[in-house]
């Protein structure tokens, strides 16, 4: 029997998203144009980017959430995509984890101010995949912002357990600290079959400088994928960035697709785009798709989603993606 589904495990977190006019120096005020809430984290985006996109397959959604208002918010949040949300685990008692987004309106930019709660108690019994599952893939995130898991090698025991199981494997990151990134990631990359990261992680983990003054470095995003390979990635090593993205695989296949040329007064907020550009990739992946169209409706996916202040709100179809990123043309490769 051929395997389909993905199932997307880890930290899911209510985004508080507030669109303010400017980055202010400390002691200054900025001001507040809008709030917008929604939730978060990497296997939530990553999952509602799937049924967006029109994935045919079945999507489940492991984490855990607090019995508070915020869990409340997020809860409903994830169920208004479609995401079944019957498998997360309420820890009573416990604060849902939150995220205060601050998406300057004049650069795009965002800068995060997380509370871990709930996530912190998060243990391996939350986020294993069942048994019997007739699932494809297993993606799970994020090491650096799980306190319980990250000091008791919970990660690795994840992905063992899901290649046990059948399944092959993915790790999405969050901006933790480089020598954290470096530290708990490192050791699960044998265990991990597909890795997406963009430019900052990689760089954390290889020691490669992939990207300077805000341009990326193609040459050098090669060779921090071929690094990855080396330290134990199974099938597939990518770093994505707003100019684009740079796949190789284990067989010796290198695509580099530049992103998507999205109008500056299209851009509402860039909250998510990595996890969609990494939905568009689990999309491909998971249909067996070449790796160029892969890299394509990720870099499609990421390019539609900027145009909401939340993660997923504005993913289209895939097809209708592509045909956006066909009609917008693509950036000019530096």
């Amino acid at each position: 029997m051929s395997r389909s589904g993905i199932v997307l495990a880890g930290i899911v977190v209510l985004d508080i998203v507030n669109i303010i006019d400017h980055w202010p120096p400390e002691e200054t005020i900025s001001f507040v144009e809008r709030t917008e809430y929604g939730a978060g984290g990497p296997p939530h985006n990553a999952g509602a980017g799937l049924l967006k996109l029109g994935a045919p397959f079945p999507v489940t959604l492991l984490a855990t959430a607090g019995d508070d208002s915020f869990g409340e918010i997020m809860l409903a949040s994830a169920r208004g995509y479609g995401l079944d949300t019957s498998r997360m685990t309420v820890v009573p008692g416990a604060v849902t984890s939150h995220t205060y987004v601050m998406s300057c309106a004049d650069t795009g930019r965002r800068t995060f101010f997380a509370q871990l709660g709930v996530n912190n108690q998060m243990t391996v019994e939350h986020l294993t995949p069942p048994e019997g599952t007739n699932a494809k893939l297993y993606y799970l995130g994020s090491p650096g912002v799980a306190r319980g898991l990250d000091e008791s090698d919970g990660w690795r025991k994840l992905l063992s357990i899901a290649r046990a199981r059948g399944m092959k494997t993915c790790i999405e990151l969050c901006p933790a600290p480089a020598e954290t990134l470096k530290r708990l990631t490192t050791p699960c990359l044998p265990l991990c079959d597909y890795f997406v990261v963009n430019d900052y992680e990689a760089s954390s983990i290889t020691g490669i400088e992939v990207a300077s003054h805000g341009r990326l470095d193609w040459a050098a995003a090669e060779a921090a994928c071929r690094r990855l390979l080396e330290l134990g990635v199974g099938e597939l090593a990518a770093v994505h960035h707003p100019d684009g993205a740079v796949a190789v695989s284990r067989e010796g296949e290198v695509v580099r697709r530049v992103s998507v040329n999205v109008a500056q007064e299209e851009i509402v907020g860039s909250t998510g785009a990595g996890d969609a550009f990494y939905a568009g990739m689990l999309f491909g992946i998971h249909e067996d798709w070449p790796l160029e169209k892969c890299l394509d409706l990720g870099n499609a996916a990421a390019a539609t989603s900027l145009h909401s202040a939340t993660t997923s709100a504005s993913i289209r179809p895939w097809a209708e993606c592509l045909d956006y990123a066909r009609a917008r043309g693509l950036r000019a490769m530096a």
